[in-house]
């Protein structure tokens, strides 16, 4: 990516990251990406668990969920339940800046590396902790998952078609905002422990999360009383911001206001419709869905989606065709904004992934690592401690530390 050899704005921050699928690996990701050393904390033998969740698996069984969330990282494989291995872990802790964690509420403090323990060590310590609900309440210490909290959160009441049953966003919504404001909680401290000289907890959980997202539904529910429903691709105040299906494919037609209502309706050849007193507010449309969706859906079925695509931008109607993967990774502008990146990797060759989506004009980040083998930094990092090569052996034979290099000597 340009800018690259310019120093990113978390180079010299060091972040610990024992965490797994997506939500914790996902808030490492993103600070590695702009320049954090993050050293990921793995189990022996299985690793972190999305590694071995094979969809479209690279060679040696390689995923690419765990690829899409784990570049720009080391792997250190220990047995942290091993006592070694917990000291192996507290002695990085006494160094670092950040250590993300969204293991089970609870489950590191049982090791004696929760954060009390580890700030006694060092007050500079940033500790974020990612979980399902959050780490007090009557369920904190429950599971939840990216599905389930789509459920659990209200998301999933308002999402799919008006009148039939519910259904999952496409993507893991829950896990990924969790780890977005995972970001935002480790960068907020940060910025506080530049005038206090103190790390403290961040704490976020993908309930919180969703709720967050949920905003605008919440604030219009107290607002009015009226509980969202399922409106399909349409919004909850409009009838012209959805999909139609044209003659070929859907069209996705985002009018909200009174002049994009007026261009659509000379794009369809329908001019009479934007004086229609049925039509004439946004309040009315609204009102008269039910009446004016299905007469704009007869409209728009006769025509192909460039067709419509032309004649509403040429009226300043925002519109898209509904894309699909293969159609976006080719598309222009995602490829001017750098949106797509390679990486070569020693097992899988070159890996396609998504970019960094923000951008920095003066300390840009980049894709410097391809996501790690299991243990594949293990005694690089373990030497960076201070560790002797005979230590570092004795600790392998022992099965406190994998590694699948040889073990320097």
């Amino acid at each position: 990516m340009s800018g690259a050899g310019r120093e990113a704005p978390l180079a010299g921050i060091t972040v610990l990251e024992v965490g797994v699928a997506m939500a914790g690996p996902f808030c490492g990701m993103t600070l590695g990406d702009y320049g954090a050393d993050v050293i990921k904390i793995e189990r022996i033998g299985e690793g972190d668990e999305s590694r071995s969740w094979l969809n479209d698996p690279y060679p040696g069984k390689f995923s690419s969920y765990f690829a899409a969330a784990n570049r720009n990282k080391r792997s250190l494989a220990i047995d942290l339940k091993h006592r070694d291995g917990v000291a192996i872990l507290k002695r990085l802790a006494a160094r670092a800046d950040v250590l993300i964690d969204n293991f089970r509420v609870g489950a590191l403090e049982k090791l004696g590396l929760g954060y009390d323990a580890l700030a006694a060590a060092n007050p500079r310590l940033v500790y974020c902790s990612i979980s399902g609900f959050g780490p007090d309440g009557p369920r904190a210490h429950e599971r939840a998952n990216d599905i389930f909290m789509q459920a659990y959160s209200g998301l999933m009441s308002i999402t799919g078609e008006e009148g039939r049953g519910p259904v999952k966003a496409g993507i893991s919504v829950a896990d990924i905002t969790a780890g977005m404001f995972g970001v935002i909680g480790v960068l907020l401290a940060i910025e506080a422990r530049h005038r206090t000289g103190r790390g403290q907890r961040v704490d976020t959980s993908l309930l919180e999360g969703q709720i967050a997202m949920l905003a605008q539904f919440l604030t219009g529910y107290f607002a009015s009383g009226r509980i969202p429903v399922r409106r399909g691709t349409s919004s909850q105040l409009g009838a012209t911001y959805q999909a139609f299906q044209a003659t070929d494919d859907w069209v996705v037609v985002a009018a909200f206001t009174q002049r994009m209502w007026q261009g659509v309706c000379r794009a369809i050849e329908r001019t009479e419709w934007a004086d229609d007193p049925r039509f004439e507010s946004k309040d009315k449309r609204s009102a008269n869905r039910e009446t004016l969706i299905p007469m704009l859906a007869a409209r728009f079925a006769t025509r192909r989606v460039d067709e419509w695509i032309e004649r509403l931008s040429a009226e300043g109607v925002p519109c898209s065709s509904v894309n699909s993967i293969d159609k976006v990774v080719i598309d222009e502008q995602v490829r001017a904004r750098e949106m797509i990146v390679e990486v070569e990797h020693s097992i899988a060759g070159k890996i396609r992934m998504a970019g960094l989506p923000v951008k920095l004009s003066s300390n840009p980040g980049a894709v410097r690592r391809p996501p790690p083998l299991l243990g594949e930094h293990s005694a690089q990092i373990l030497l960076e401690m201070g560790m002797g090569a005979d230590d570092i052996e004795a600790m392998f034979r022992l099965g406190v530390i994998a590694t699948p290099n040889p073990v320097p000597r």
